[in-house]
Order: C-alpha cells, then sequence, then structure tokens
C-alpha cells in the first residue's frame, strides 16, 4: 500500500510511468471507480484494516493530531490479519502504521513487524536526510511557515538513491520477510511506504524519466469555486501564490515518486517469481487516499471531496482471479477486509459497512456494485464531511456549508456543482434520500439521530420518517 496516490495515475492517457503496475493489471482487475472510506491516513488504513467506516471502528482523525487515548484502532476491532495468524498465516507488517500508538502490532495479527511511526532511528533518519539532500540547483519549492515554524518544502529533487530514503527501507524488509518463506506455511506481508506522500522529493535519477514528457495542468485548475464551499475556497488561498510551472513540477515530482514505487514494487514481484511463487500468491495494490495534486487549484487530501482525493487505485491479481479485467463496480478501501477473508476462505469479520467483492474478481460478473460511501470528521480542519456515489451521481453533505452534488458522466472534473439546480432536483432528492437511508444503516448518530439533533429536521432534505 502507498500513502497518497490518487487513481488517475493508472488512466491509459495519464502521463504517469508505472510499467511494473500495468503488467500487474493485466494478470488481474484493476478498478476505475474504488474510493477511499476516508481521505487522510489513520481512519482510511484502519478502515481497510477493519472493514468499517471510521466511526465504527473508532479512528476517526489522524492519531498524532490528538491526545493520546484519542483516534487509536481499539484491539476489539477486529483485523484481518487476526484472522489470518488464526489460521496459521506468518504475517509481516513492514512500513507506516499510523493506526494506533502502542506500535505493538502482535496485538493486530502480525508476527513481524519494522514500523516507520516514530520508533525507528533508521526509518526517523532517512526521512530527515532525504528532505534535506534537495538538490538547490534544480528546481525547488520551500513554504513559508508563520512566524515560529521552520521552512518547510513543498518539492524539490534529492541525489539520494532509492536504498537511502525510506522507500528502500520498507522495500527491503519486506523482500528480506519473503526470502525467509519457505512455502511450507502461507505468509501474508503488508508493505506500507509513505510515497508519494508530500512533500513531493523525487529522486534525480526518476525525475529524469520525465524531461521529455509534457505534463499539463488538470481540466479543473482554474476552477473560480464560485459554486462550492467557503472553506474550499479559504484551503485555495494557501497555493495562489504558485507559479504555473511550480504546480508542472509539482506534478512531476509527484509522478516521479509513483515510478520509483512502481520500479521497488516491482522488484518484490520479481522476488516471487524467482521463488517461483508468483503464481500462488494475492498481490494487492492500493492507496489509504488520494491527493488534489493542483486539481482546482489545491493540494493535499483535506480541503475537499474531489475525485482526486477519494478515488484512489486498486490492482488485485493473483489464483482464482480473472486476468486483463478493467471494473467500474463501486467499490470501497473497505471492503478489502472482507474481500480478503472471503478470497482466502477465512472466517468473516461480520459488519454493516463493508462487503466482499470476490465475484468482481474471480467472474464475468461487471457493474455489480452501484454505490459507495465514505466519511471524513475533520483533523485540523473540522469539515463535517459525508460522500454518497450512486452510479455516475455524487452527493457531499458539507454540513452546514454548500453542499454539493455532481453527475461525473457530463462532468467527470466536477467543475459545476448542481445542488442548485432546478433541472435535477429529482436526482438531488432521490440521492439525498439514498444519503439518509445509509446514515440509518451504518449507525451514524452524530448526524442521524434527530432527537438529538432538532436542528436537522428544518434541512432542505432532511429524513423521512420512515427512513
Amino acid at each position: 500500500m502507498v500513502d497518497q496516490m490518487h487513481g488517475q495515475v493508472l488512466e491509459e492517457n495519464n502521463s504517469c510511468l508505472t510499467p511494473n503496475l500495468d503488467k500487474l493489471a493485466q494478470k488481474g482487475v484493476k478498478f476505475n471507480r474504488a474510493h477511499t472510506a476516508n481521505p487522510v491516513c489513520s481512519p482510511a488504513r484502519a478502515s481497510i484494516m477493519t472493514g468499517l467506516l471510521p466511526h465504527n471502528h473508532g479512528v476517526t482523525t489522524v492519531t498524532h493530531t490528538v491526545d493520546v487515548d484519542q483516534s487509536n484502532l481499539r484491539v476489539e476491532k477486529e483485523h484481518w490479519a487476526q484472522r489470518l495468524k488464526d489460521d496459521g498465516y506468518n504475517t509481516g507488517y513492514f512500513g507506516k502504521w499510523h493506526v494506533e500508538r502502542t506500535n505493538k502490532l502482535e496485538d493486530f495479527g502480525w508476527n513481524e513487524y519494522a514500523l516507520q511511526d516514530g520508533v525507528s532511528s533508521e526509518y526517523i533518519n532517512a526521512n530527515k536526510n532525504h528532505k534535506d539532500s534537495i538538490d538547490k540547483d534544480k528546481p525547488h519549492l520551500f513554504i513559508d511557515n508563520p512566524p515560529g515554524y521552520s521552512t518547510t518544502p513543498f518539492y524539490g529533487v534529492s541525489n539520494m538513491d532509492t536504498e537511502e530514503r525510506v522507500l528502500g527501507l520498507v522495500s527491503s524488509k519486506a523482500k528480506e520477510f519473503i526470502n525467509k518463506e519457505k512455502g511450507e506455511n502461507p505468509w501474508a506481508c503488508f508493505v506500507s511506504v509513505i510515497e508519494p506522500h508530500d512533500p513531493f522529493i523525487s529522486t534525480k535519477k526518476f525525475y529524469d524519466m520525465y524531461e521529455n514528457i509534457d505534463l499539463e495542468l488538470p481540466k479543473s485548475f482554474n476552477d473560480d469555486f464560485a459554486d462550492k464551499p467557503n472553506i474550499y475556497k479559504r484551503g485555495k488561498k494557501v497555493f495562489e501564490n504558485m507559479t504555473k510551472q511550480d504546480h508542472i513540477e509539482s506534478i512531476r515530482n509527484y509522478y516521479a515518486m509513483i515510478t520509483e514505487i512502481d520500479y521497488e514494487y516491482g522488484k518484490i514481484i520479481d522476488l516471487l517469481e524467482e521463488k517461483g511463487e508468483l503464481e500462488n500468491t494475492i498481490i494487492i495494490f492500493t492507496s489509504d487516499h488520494g491527493e488534489a495534486l493542483s486539481s482546482h487549484g489545491i493540494y493535499a487530501k483535506n480541503l475537499a471531496a474531489f475525485e482526486e482525493i477519494y478515488r484512489i487505485p486498486m490492482i488485485i491479481a493473483g489464483p482464482g482471479i480473472k486476468e486483463n479485467k478493467i471494473s467500474d463496480d463501486l467499490v470501497s478501501s473497505m471492503d478489502l477486509c472482507p474481500t480478503i477473508l472471503d478470497l482466502l476462505d477465512s472466517k468473516e469479520i461480520k459488519n454493516i459497512d463493508s462487503q466482499s467483492f470476490k465475484k468482481i474478481l474471480c467472474s464475468d460478473e461487471v457493474n455489480t456494485i452501484d454505490k459507495c460511501f465514505a466519511e471524513y470528521d475533520g483533523t485540523r480542519l473540522q469539515l463535517k464531511q459525508r460522500v454518497l456515489w450512486y452510479k455516475k451521481l455524487k452527493y457531499i453533505f458539507n454540513g452546514f456549508d454548500f453542499d454539493e452534488f455532481y453527475d461525473l458522466d457530463s462532468d467527470p472534473d466536477e467543475i459545476n456543482n448542481l445542488i442548485n439546480s432546478e433541472e435535477h432536483k429529482k436526482q438531488r432528492e432521490m440521492m439525498v434520500e439514498i444519503y439518509w437511508k445509509e446514515l440509518k444503516k451504518n449507525g451514524d448518530h452524530s448526524l442521524y439521530n434527530l432527537d438529538n439533533n432538532p436542528v436537522m429536521k428544518i434541512l432542505e432534505f432532511g429524513p423521512k420518517k420512515d427512513q
């Protein structure tokens, strides 16, 4: 799993170079419309592990932004790794954890682990050295933070080799784990790298691969946000002094980081092939969430609810899985938990939020999942947001700010907010009705409990009595 990679980079017409992931997609199923359950790291990762929405697993914000007893994954919220461990799998976790603070992964089903989360000087030093190694003679941008804070890099090019940075360390530890396995017992390995998370610092070797590739700004770049929530407008101001070249360089460095990831993951796949285990190994590639990457003129992952932020890459390949299949099913990252257990015939973890999509992977079925749901309760920006996808329609509840409604078929770049369109009133009402039913089903009482939230009764399209 990678961190902060949006799904658009795997589209055929995208300029990002991903030869190994493209090869993996040919051997399995690539999902065009996979979405994260949450747009920030900790809740999204906990949802992947438990199959639950954040309000049900308890990790509702990024762990390091709150008190030590808040937003920590509890042991009683069952993790699919616990099931595999019970089934005799040797389990290994390497890299970014970021869902709780004990860092005792044996309590969550992992036999072996080497974490990046502030517990390993090896990781800490590699990350610091990489940020400090930006070549000032090459394009770079540093952000001046408010007084009292240090200047931080936004993008830049490093002369460090992959093996010296966190990506290389995580990859090498994962390969050591796999190499030890003799094929006597089943195993599961979670390779969790922090790239291509900001700051966008690429390695020179991969940055240079984009020297002769013309990169373009997204079609939505000049969105004036006239019909968007106010908090989006405030967030956009942070980036208004960036030049067009700054934006292009950000994209170039981001893509270069992904190409480097592709290279390292390719080496892991090659190792499996050398060991003769590729054909009997299920490989899942995905991200915890996306990155705006200059779409609508913004960056980061928690300033808005655009597709670049919520739509994630997802490729799954392995025994019994269809080859060279492209799916437009609306799957969620939290669906990975029941799907993994289903694929491995392990005992399911019963919950109300997710579902296995094994049938999509192992049969010719297409377009069988037409609904997806996600939530966000703010991190540093306290925006209460709920997102519903139904077929090609998308509704975003923004608390008491401007709601959003998009037709992704006619407006894939989400430029035109149809929330006040009379022409689309019936569609909007249908989406809001589905939305309230979804809240009731998943037990989101922070919004649904009308007795405790009487003001909800006066919303234009509130829940009906029988919902």
